[in-house]
């Protein structure tokens, strides 16, 4: 029987217990998540507690049902966010790697082999909460250039592996051209630059490729890094689709997410549909580009491509060309 107090508001759980959820192997008792706290970003959202054992129970959960080599340890890192992402994915649910109440069922499915409650909302509170997650101050608006004179004060004042904020420098900008321009993504700090003349016109964060990529229908982690060295944009599409990355239905119904070359079910009476790779701007011969997205992240975790916010990638796009260098270091 799970033992579980209220002090001042918040859930405690004895040690013994703790001992018990972690250690025993899915053992944990008549446990229902959707009882759980809400997980998600709590930088993002002022609506999720994480609760450190919750976090530690859901977890232990994924490793053991899923194979899934993250680490138990109450944080939502990056490996716990995949295996979330896998999980939602699985289950047909927007797959944004936070837990809402539908995914909270789809746990406790995982770990019964069916549901607990037949009343869940239609109002899909993981969807709203990546919507709030895209949609912070820091990530929606620039850092006014008005107040901020020279890329020498933005860096001082901005944590650049952890800050959202964007760098332009409209006076440069207007000069750049695709012979005296060269775009730098340092993988390190997970940001692009666009450079003219030797300066910095434009900084970014950026999101490029995982280290261990969780690919959902194999339940297999693969190295998806972006390759490092000076390359050049051989080739631009302002509304490209993916070839390889998408979404297979059949009579409507999403059926498979990821690599069509991994789909192995029959091809007979299914639609693929292309991720968009808006302001594509490829730079290697075996599919790794830059393009706009709305998912960026202050970690690696794309399929090796760089992704680069909307607004940025319009710019970028304007201004560069085929032959422009981009140089990725790290």
């Amino acid at each position: 029987m799970l033992k579980i107090f209220k002090i001042g508001g918040k859930m405690a759980i004895s040690k013994a217990v703790i001992v018990t959820l972690i250690t025993t192997t899915l053992s944990f008792g008549k446990i229902d998540f959707v009882k759980f706290s809400d997980i998600c970003d709590i930088q993002q959202s002022k609506s999720c507690k994480n609760i450190e054992i919750e976090i530690k129970v859901i977890q232990y959960l994924l490793k053991k049902k899923l194979n899934s080599s993250i680490e138990v340890n109450g944080k939502l890192d990056s490996e716990t966010k995949r295996a979330i992402i896998a999980l939602q994915i699985q289950e047909n649910i927007p797959a944004n790697g936070y837990i809402g109440k539908n995914t909270k069922e789809a746990l406790n499915k995982l770990l019964y082999g069916h549901k607990l409650h037949d009343d869940i909302e239609t109002t899909n509170s993981d969807l709203k909460r990546v919507k709030l997650a895209n949609k912070t101050k820091s990530d929606t608006k620039e850092v006014d250039v008005k107040s901020i004179k020279t890329y020498r004060e933005f860096i001082n004042k901005v944590n650049l592996k952890k800050s959202y904020a964007i760098y332009k420098d409209p006076k440069l900008l207007q000069y750049a051209s695709a012979k005296n321009s060269l775009l730098k993504v340092d993988i390190s700090e997970q940001r692009l630059k666009l450079i003219v003349n030797g300066k910095v016109a434009l900084d970014t964060p950026c999101t490029t490729g995982s280290k261990h990529k969780l690919e959902p229908n194999t339940r297999t982690y693969r190295d998806k890094r972006t390759p490092l060295g000076t390359f050049k944009i051989i080739e631009k599409i302002a509304n490209k689709r993916s070839t390889i990355f998408g979404n297979i239905y059949r009579k409507g119904k999403l059926i498979y997410h990821g690599d069509r070359r991994k789909y192995r079910g029959s091809w007979r009476g299914v639609k693929f549909v292309g991720a968009p790779l808006k302001n594509w701007m490829r730079i290697t011969s075996n599919g790794i580009g830059l393009h706009a997205s709305n998912h960026i992240k202050r970690y690696p975790g794309s399929n090796g491509c760089i992704r680069i916010p909307p607004k940025v990638a319009t710019t970028i796009f304007k201004k560069v060309k085929p032959g422009t260098k981009v140089k990725v270091v790290n």
